[in-house]
């Protein structure tokens, strides 16, 4: 029978013909595998400005959203179930289009539901400019009725590397006159 060692660093490994003895190296002779990840903010706040395609006034150059057809089905569909809008839209730090700009976000919506407005959004906003550069991708499902829409922060990038957290939305402003657009608030409270 092998000898009992107190050693912690000493492994028993039984094998079927008998027992044999493996030391291991100390855990500070191999480099950590954990890293310490940048912290970014805990709170970051942008605003985002949609301006939608309509061909019937012709804004084909001062647009960022589009949406797609309607689907195809012979039916009514009083709640557009299936149309998508795909934007690219300017953000920025305070509510007005003229605000210092901090990037673009990107992505898409898609209504989902026979019954109300609701949509489902996935989205990354690119801040490239201001104190904190990164990405943050946001996605979740919110109702058009809400005065305040919770989304998820589900990571990032930069800056916002590893964060997830809270994406609460309210809308600031909106102006139905053709082509429609609007202002969105961002309120983030991030954790890393």
């Amino acid at each position: 029978m092998a000898s009992r060692c107190t050693c912690s660093l000493v492994v028993m490994l039984v094998v079927a013909l008998g027992c044999a003895t493996i030391s291991v190296a100390p855990t500070s002779a191999f480099p950590s595998c954990e890293r310490e990840l940048p912290c970014g903010p805990s709170k970051f706040t942008f605003y985002l400005h949609n301006t939608v395609y309509n061909p019937a006034v012709d804004n084909k150059n001062s647009f960022n959203s589009i949406y797609s057809l309607p689907p195809n089905i012979s039916f009514p569909n009083p709640f557009a179930f299936g149309v998508r809008n795909t934007f690219e839209d300017p953000i920025t730090e305070g509510p007005s289009n003229s605000s210092n700009s901090l990037g673009k976000a990107q992505g898409f919506y898609v209504l989902d539901s026979f019954t109300e407005f609701t949509l489902f959004h996935l989205f990354t906003a690119n801040i490239t400019e201001g104190e904190h550069k990164g990405i943050i991708n946001i996605f979740g499902q919110v109702r058009e009725v809400d005065p305040v829409r919770y989304l998820t922060v589900v990571g990032g990038t930069g800056a916002f590397l590893g964060a997830r957290g809270l994406a609460s939305c309210t809308l600031v402003d909106i102006d139905h006159t053709p082509p429609a657009k609007w202002t969105l608030s961002f309120d983030l409270d991030l954790y890393y």
